[in-house]
């Protein structure tokens, strides 16, 4: 999911547990979860992609949105994180904590949702920081090969505000291995006959 769209689902997660709650902590939480918590992808760039000489937003948002990224490390977005949390959670339940956990588990579930179907390889266990890391963390290797459009990167705020990438996956080329079956004798019988 594009960052507009997880904005927008966690301003929504975020109104509905203050309307339910009455709790700024929950509030701030499932903002956090369902939106801050795409840090990492800020991390990874300045870390781990080492593009700590273009640090700003424009300069992140282009090399994110063109597929360029080499390494997913991605600490935030991690199925075993999520249960570290959740055992806390049970020994000690703080608000803040609880609804940063509801907001990193919507924003998983969509990020599951959209960039499956256009970017990821194996898409649920690309969120277990184990699967990551028996790929070295290797962008090849974690995602499909993607087709981007020479547009993109060239209006990186408006792209920051669509739900989904104009990028999309690369179709497989389709392989012929069946061979063709031997003619039978009435249908050859029939490419003798004269019109």
């Amino acid at each position: 999911m594009m960052p507009g769209g997880h904005l927008a689902t966690a301003l929504a997660l975020s109104g509905a547990a203050y309307a339910a709650t009455g709790s700024p902590e929950a509030a701030a939480g499932c903002f956090a979860g369902g939106f801050l918590i795409d840090v990492d992808h800020y991390l990874d760039y300045l870390v781990f992609e080492k593009q700590w000489r273009r640090p700003g937003p424009l300069s992140f948002l282009r090399y994110y949105f063109t597929n360029s990224p080499q390494k997913a490390v991605l600490p935030l977005h991690s199925m075993e994180l999520m249960g570290i949390l959740l055992a806390l959670l049970r020994i000690h339940p703080w608000t803040l904590l609880a609804g940063y956990w509801l907001g990193a588990a919507m924003h998983i579930t969509f990020d599951i949702l959209i960039n499956g179907e256009y970017a990821l390889k194996r898409a649920f266990l690309f969120y277990f920081f184990a699967y990551r890391v028996s790929k070295r963390f290797a962008a090849a290797d974690l995602t499909d090969r993607i087709i981007v459009p020479d547009i993109v990167g060239k209006r990186p705020v408006r792209e920051f505000f669509r739900w989904r990438p104009l990028t999309r996956k690369e179709r497989p080329i389709a392989q012929m291995t069946r061979t063709p079956a031997a003619p039978s004798a009435s249908s050859a019988a029939q490419d003798r006959s004269p019109l």
